[in-house]
């Protein structure tokens, strides 16, 4: 049963997408006066939602900031020796944060392409042409153009979305805190990032690179992606048993 919740979610996804395309392709071939206005609506809905997922998730951060910060303190780290072992360890961070950065482009990317694509006549009068020849229908004609040409981009889309989820469920997505605390109630990242005790998750050492990293899973949009929390101390194997030992100290 629990992986019935993320399929439903992602088979949802793709159906409002498709949805979506039939729609924008209706309105671009019926009432092309009405686009850019349809445009404009449906970016104002898509912030609304995105604000208000946002928000929910934002005030959960905060009740569980305030919980951890409400226990007694047991450790903070010093922000002059975290900042000098990530810079010493910089070398091997570079390319981690490089492909990450890479992926985070990779939707921002394919947009700017299909405006390209799209401003060019010579694509809209291929997909016209295409069009035209499966149906003698002018509205018809017009109409499967726009999905054909929606279609691509969706596909595009949906296709590197697979990717970029497929690499983060492998890889993960790396954050590095210039700064930490530890209470008895749990870990706090940078003021920002509350994490409570138990953790849910794997305690992993690099005694090489100083380092303890804290390896969790979260859902994002229907998928489970895993999330990988740095954190830098001279001597990893004691913060990693106070990790391990919910902030009590032996």
């Amino acid at each position: 049963m629990t992986g019935e919740a993320p399929m439903n979610a992602l088979a949802a996804q793709y159906i409002l997408g498709v949805a979506l395309l039939l729609l924008f392709a209706y309105v671009n071939a019926m009432f092309p006066e009405y686009t850019t206005a349809f445009f404009i609506l449906y970016f104002a809905a898509f912030m609304g939602i995105l604000l208000v997922v946002t928000g929910r998730q934002a005030k959960g951060i905060l009740k569980d900031l305030e919980y951890v910060s409400s226990g007694a303190l047991i450790y903070e780290a010093p922000r002059d020796e975290v900042l000098r072992l990530r810079e010493r360890d910089f070398e091997y961070t570079r390319p981690e944060l490089s492909a990450q950065v890479r992926i985070a482009l990779l939707p921002f990317l394919l947009i700017i392409a299909f405006f390209v694509l799209y401003s060019l006549p010579q694509v809209r009068n291929f997909f016209a042409a295409l069009a035209s020849s499966l149906t003698p229908s002018r509205n018809l004609a017009l109409f499967l153009s726009f999905v054909m040409l929606y279609g691509l981009f969706y596909v595009a889309s949906v296709l590197s979305g697979l990717y970029s989820r497929r690499l983060q469920a492998r890889v993960g997505t790396l954050s590095i805190a210039s700064t930490y605390k530890i209470t008895s109630n749990g870990l706090i990242v940078d003021d920002r990032l509350p994490v409570k005790f138990p953790i849910k998750g794997r305690v992993v050492v690099n005694a090489r690179r100083k380092f303890v990293e804290i390896e969790m899973e979260q859902r994002v949009m229907g998928s489970t992606v895993k999330q990988r929390l740095r954190l830098y101390h001279p001597e990893p194997s004691k913060l990693a048993a106070l990790l391990r030992a919910g902030g009590s100290r032996e």
